[in-house]
C-alpha cells in the first residue's frame, strides 16, 4: 500500500515537472513572442537565437536526465536497493571496526549511498559541463580541474559530513522522544558555523580571491555601502572564469561586517554603473532583512520537518515500504527526505512566491538608492544576454519554479516605480 502510494506520487511529480517544462518550451518557441522580446530587449535576432538554442539543449538534457533518474531510482527502491545497501553497511562496520553500532552502521550506509549517488550522477554532470555548457561557451573548466574539484568535494564531504552525521545519528538514537529538539539546535548551530567559516576556510579551497583594484568601481561601491549604512569588510574578486562564463556576485558573513564578492566574469560583462546597480540590489536584501528572515523561516521549517520525522520514526512500514530492514536512525534520515520530497514539491510555488516578493523589494531599494531604474534594467538585460537566459517564460513555469521574477516583470515593476516617483 505504501509502496503504491510512493510510486504514484513519484510518477505524478515527474509528469507535472515534464508538463510544466513542455508548456514553457511551447511558450518561448512562438515566433511572434520572440520578435516582441527582441524589440523590447534591444537584442539582435542572432543574440536571441543563441539563447533559444541554449534553452532547447537544457530542455532536452533535463528531459533525458530526469527520465533516467526516476526510472533508476524507482527500480533501485522496488528491487530492495536500500535494504541491500543496509546489509553491506552492517557487514562493512563489523569487518572494519567489529561493531554493529547504529551510528557506525549509519556512517557506512550513507558513505556507500553517497558514492553510489555520485557515480550515478557523474555521467550527467560530465555531459552537462563538457558538452552542453561547452557548446554554448560557458565551460572554462579542464578535465583535471573537474577531477580535482570532485576529489576536494569528496574529502570535505567525508570529513565535515561524517562529523555532522555522527552527531545527528547519535542524537536520534540516544536522546529519547524529544531528540528532534536537540537535533534542531545542533543543525541550526552547524549551519551558522558553516556560514561563518565558509568565506575564510572553505571557499578558498576551490577559488582564488583577490582584492578589487583601486579605482572608480571600488569607490562607487564603498560610497553606496556608506550611503545605505552597510558595513563592508572588503571587496574581493573571485576567479569564477576558471570554471564558467556565467557572472554573479554575493555577500558573505553572519554577524558584523560583511564581505562583498564579485565574479570576475561579472566585471567583464557590466559597466561600472551597472555593477553598482547590481550591488544596490544585493544590498537591498540585507537592508530589507531578507537574509535574516529567510534564515529564520528556514530554521522554523526545519523544526517542523524534524518533528514530522520524529512522528514517523517508530513505524516500521515507513522504512520497509522502500526496502529497508526496519526502524533505524540512519534509515529515517534516508527515507524521510524521499517521502517529504513528494509532498514538499507541491509547496515549491509558495517558496518561489516569497522569494520573488523579496526580489521586487530589492529592485525597488536599488532604484531608490541609485536614482535610476534604467541602469539596473539595462544590467539585467545585459546579464540575460551574456548568460543566454531565456527571457520568455510561461507564467505557470515561472510561478512554480522561479525564485526571481522574469526580466520583463522586473523591468515593468521598476518602470512603474520610477514613474510613481517622478
Amino acid at each position: 500500500m505504501l509502496w503504491t502510494a510512493f510510486l504514484s506520487l513519484s510518477l505524478l511529480r515527474f509528469a507535472t515537472e515534464r508538463l510544466l517544462a513542455w508548456t514553457n518550451k511551447r511558450f518561448y518557441e512562438q515566433s511572434e513572442r520572440q520578435k516582441l522580446a527582441c524589440q523590447r530587449l534591444g537584442w539582435t535576432r542572432e543574440a536571441f537565437d543563441k539563447c533559444l538554442h541554449y534553452a532547447r539543449d537544457k530542455y532536452w538534457f533535463a528531459w533525458v536526465s530526469s527520465s533516467v533518474e526516476v526510472v533508476v531510482t524507482l527500480s533501485f527502491l522496488y528491487y530492495g536497493g536500500l535494504g541491500w545497501l543496509e546489509g553491506q553497511a552492517q557487514r562493512l562496520a563489523f569487518v572494519l571496526l567489529g561493531t554493529t553500532s547504529e551510528v557506525i552502521v549509519g556512517l557506512c550506509f550513507f558513505g556507500l549511498l553517497g558514492l553510489l549517488s555520485m557515480a550515478f550522477g557523474l555521467g550527467f554532470e560530465i555531459y552537462s559541463t563538457f558538452v552542453v555548457e561547452q557548446k554554448h561557451g560557458f565551460n572554462r573548466q579542464t578535465g583535471v580541474g573537474f577531477v580535482t574539484d570532485k576529489l576536494k568535494g569528496l574529502a570535505l564531504g567525508s570529513v565535515i559530513g561524517g562529523a555532522f552525521l555522527s552527531v545527528l545519528l547519535y542524537v536520534i538514537a540516544h536522546l529519547g522522544s524529544n531528540w528532534w529538539i536537540w537535533a534542531w539546535a545542533f543543525i541550526a548551530s552547524f549551519q551558522l558555523v558553516m556560514l561563518w567559516i565558509y568565506p575564510s576556510v572553505l571557499a578558498p579551497l576551490f577559488n582564488t580571491f583577490s582584492p578589487l583594484e583601486e579605482g572608480e568601481l571600488k569607490e562607487a561601491i564603498y560610497a553606496l555601502a556608506h550611503k545605505v549604512e552597510f558595513k563592508a569588510a572588503g571587496i574581493s574578486v573571485m576567479d569564477a572564469s576558471r570554471r564558467s562564463g556565467h557572472g554573479n556576485a554575493y555577500f558573505t558573513g553572519v554577524m558584523g561586517e560583511k564581505k562583498i564578492v564579485l565574479f570576475d566574469t561579472l566585471l567583464k560583462q557590466l559597466s561600472t554603473a551597472q555593477t553598482v546597480a547590481v550591488m544596490a540590489h544585493e544590498l537591498g536584501h540585507f537592508k530589507c532583512n531578507h537574509v535574516r528572515n529567510r534564515m529564520l523561516r528556514g530554521f522554523l521549517f526545519m523544526a517542523l520537518l524534524l518533528w514530522g520525522l520524529a512522528q514517523a520514526l517508530p513505524y516500521a512500514g515507513f522504512y520497509t515500504a522502500l526496502g529497508m530492514q526496519g526502524v533505524s536512525s540512519y534509515g529515517a534520515l534516508a527515507v524521510f527526505p524521499m517521502w517529504w520530497g513528494l509532498f514538499g514539491f507541491w509547496l515549491t510555488p509558495l517558496s518561489s512566491l516569497f522569494s520573488r516578493k523579496d526580489e521586487y523589494q530589492a529592485d525597488a531599494f536599488a532604484v531608490t538608492h541609485t536614482g535610476s531604474a534604467e541602469t539596473l534594467s539595462t544590467a539585467l538585460v545585459q546579464l540575460s544576454e551574456e548568460n543566454k537566459t531565456m527571457p520568455l517564460v510561461h507564467p505557470w513555469f515561472s510561478g512554480f519554479y522561479y525564485s526571481h521574477p522574469t526580466v520583463f516583470e522586473r523591468m515593468d515593476a521598476m518602470q512603474a516605480q520610477a514613474a510613481a516617483q517622478a
